[in-house]
C-alpha cells in the first residue's frame, strides 16, 4: 500500500503552504508548484499526449489565476492531452470564476472552490475522492528529491559551441532544476555552468523541454559528474 498523493498549484505561497500542511497530515505525499508549468509534463505543449499509463497523482487542486493559463483552462488542457486522472479528484480554487468557466467545470465534474473555504467543504470533497482512488496501483513519476523554489539567475554555455544564455532556476533538487531560458534548447543537449551558485556540479544533461511562448522555454535538467559528462563527451558534447 503506497500513501496517496496530492498535486497542489497556487502562486500564493500562504495558501500553498496551508494546503500542503492539510494534506500531510491527513497522511499524503504532496507536490506543491507555483506554476503549472512545473506541475505538469504537458502544461503548455500543443502537441503530443500524456504519454504516462497511470495518473500523477490522486487528486489535483489548482488556483484560478496563473501565467499564461487560468485554472480552468489548465484543467481542459490535461483533458484534451489525455490526462489519466479522474476529473472527479480535480479542483479550482478562487475568489471568483465567471458562469462559463463554472459550466466547463461542472461539464469536466471537477470541483470549484471559492475563497474564502473552510477545510470541513475540502476534507467532505477529499472523502469522496478517496473512494475512487486505489492506493493498490502504483502512480506515474514519482519524484525521488524534494524540489524548492529557488528563482536564481545563472550563465550557461550550451554543449562545446561558444553560445552562452543567461536563465533562472525556478526551482532546484539535489540533481537537477528547472531552467527558464531563452534559447533553443534541445533534449540531451548538454549545458555547462558558468555561474551558479546553488551546485558544485559543472554541467547538466536537459531531460525536456515545454515552450513558455515567444522564444522562452522552461527546460528540466539532471546534472552530471565529470565521469558521465567525460563518458556522453563523444554522443552529446
Amino acid at each position: 500500500m503506497r500513501k496517496p498523493r496530492a498535486v497542489i498549484v497556487d502562486d500564493e505561497p500562504f495558501i500553498r503552504n496551508m494546503l500542503k500542511d492539510f494534506f500531510l497530515l491527513r497522511g499524503y505525499e504532496v507536490l506543491s508548484y507555483g506554476d503549472g508549468a512545473m506541475a505538469c509534463p504537458v502544461y503548455g505543449t500543443d502537441d503530443g499526449r500524456c504519454m504516462n499509463d497511470r495518473p500523477c497523482s490522486d487528486v489535483l487542486l489548482t488556483d484560478f489565476m496563473m501565467p499564461q493559463m487560468n485554472g480552468v483552462q489548465f484543467l481542459k488542457h490535461q483533458k484534451r492531452k489525455g490526462c489519466k486522472l479522474d476529473h472527479r479528484n480535480k479542483a479550482v480554487i478562487s475568489g471568483y470564476v465567471d458562469d462559463a468557466n463554472r459550466q466547463a467545470l461542472d461539464s469536466m465534474g471537477s470541483m470549484f472552490f471559492r475563497k474564502p473555504f473552510t477545510i470541513f467543504a475540502l476534507s467532505e470533497w477529499l472523502a469522496e475522492c478517496e473512494q475512487r482512488v486505489d492506493l493498490t496501483k502504483p502512480l506515474a513519476t514519482r519524484r525521488k528529491e524534494d524540489r524548492f523554489e529557488s528563482y536564481r539567475e545563472l550563465s550557461v554555455r550550451i554543449g562545446q559551441t561558444n553560445c552562452v544564455v543567461s536563465g533562472i532556476a525556478v526551482n532546484i533538487s539535489k540533481s537537477g532544476f528547472c531552467l527558464e531560458v531563452a534559447a533553443p534548447l534541445r533534449r540531451s543537449d548538454v549545458i555547462h555552468f558558468l555561474d551558479c551558485p546553488f551546485t558544485t556540479y559543472r554541467a547538466a544533461s536537459v531531460r525536456w523541454v515545454r515552450s513558455c511562448g515567444s522564444d522562452a522555454c522552461l527546460v528540466g535538467v539532471q546534472c552530471l559528474t565529470k565521469e558521465r559528462v567525460a563518458g556522453r563527451s563523444l554522443l552529446a558534447l
